[in-house]
């Protein structure tokens, strides 16, 4: 079996060498790049530094000048060893990203802006129950949907949460049943590559408990990645846009506002379980006692193969309050069983 080690760590493997060098232009590097030990099924090693990717075959250097060409053929990978000789190996006798018998997870591929797009996502849908304190009172049901996409070029990221909200008459019987549902998408572009960056964010927001038929807030701005790796991501941007509010009232003062927007994100994954945290604070250039804050806490816990437990706390504070239920603070709990998938 061979096995392929990389230095950036032990997750990433051989592909993801070859992909961080093209993502930099270095599709044929000029110098070695990193010590790889390929280990044979009947015990051989060879050990040696990729120097280079020439028409989709791995170049080595092996004991100095000697070169080791591996590609893909039909039949699995062909090494071409510096004494002229040739040895097939067969897919089951390899390890490497991707399924074992799918070659093409062997092949250098270039990394583009938001290309390949189907490339490098990864999703997560679940559902369960919810807590919700503050305008909204109740325990209920909830689902959301996040989907991410991450290269050291551009960044995507989506999600979706909703819940379910009840009224109730002096029965007790549900008068009515409508869901609170936020929806945010946010794009980023690296200016240098795993650093600088601009980017824009979308929210659209129905909270009828908080007046809110329809909340749109857009905003463009500039940030920077001060960590991204495999396991950590911490980053932080300013930016301007608007804040555009349809209530559910007929309410005298305009709730649509210029808006300043100041955010940051930290990710940490430590085995199976990663932990996110989300800030937003977005204070109305036309009075920065107006102010929308929003503070999210993910954690995430793989179970097994895909299943995922993810635990949520949603905080949001609203200055000026709901006119219909006047608590400038909501706090949205979810426990819920997911399906993870994806890079």
């Amino acid at each position: 079996m061979i096995h392929l080690n990389v230095l950036r760590s032990a997750a990433a493997r051989l592909c993801a060498v070859l992909l961080a060098l093209v993502a930099v232009g270095l599709t044929i590097p000029s110098g070695a790049t990193a010590q790889q030990n390929l280990t044979f099924a009947d015990g051989d090693r060879l050990a040696g530094e990729l120097i280079g990717v020439v028409d989709g075959s791995w170049v080595f250097s092996y004991k100095g000048a000697d070169i080791t060409i591996v590609r893909p053929v039909p039949d699995g990978l062909l090494l071409e060893l510096a004494d002229g000789t040739t040895r097939l190996v067969q897919p089951a006798d390899f390890e490497a990203v991707g399924a074992a018998d799918d070659l093409k997870a062997l092949e250098p591929i270039t990394i583009g802006l938001y290309s390949p797009f189907f490339k490098f996502w990864k999703t997560l849908i679940s559902m369960g129950g919810s807590i919700q304190k503050g305008n909204t009172d109740e325990t209920n049901f909830s689902f959301s949907f996040d989907l991410d996409r991450e290269t050291e070029k551009d960044r995507i990221d989506f999600s979706a949460l909703m819940t379910t909200t009840k009224e109730f008459d002096d029965d007790g019987v549900t008068t009515k049943n409508e869901p609170k549902i936020i929806v945010g998408l946010g794009t980023d572009i690296f200016i240098t590559p795993g650093g600088l960056f601009a980017g824009v964010t979308m929210r659209w927001q129905h909270d009828p408990k908080k007046d809110l038929q329809f909340r749109q807030v857009y905003s463009a701005g500039i940030g920077y990645q001060f960590v991204q790796n495999d396991n950590t991501n911490l980053l932080a941007s300013l930016g301007a846009g608007g804040r555009f509010d349809n209530l559910t009232t007929i309410d005298p003062s305009n709730r649509n506002t210029p808006i300043l927007d100041f955010s940051g994100q930290f990710r940490q994954r430590a085995g199976p379980v990663t932990f996110r945290l989300r800030i937003s604070y977005d204070p109305s250039l036309q009075n920065f006692s107006e102010f929308e804050l929003l503070n999210s806490l993910d954690i995430g816990i793989g179970l097994v193969e895909g299943l995922t437990f993810k635990w949520t706390i949603l905080h949001e504070y609203n200055n000026p309050a709901s006119l219909e239920d006047p608590e400038h603070n909501d706090l949205t709990m979810t426990f819920q069983i997911g399906w993870a998938a994806g890079a």
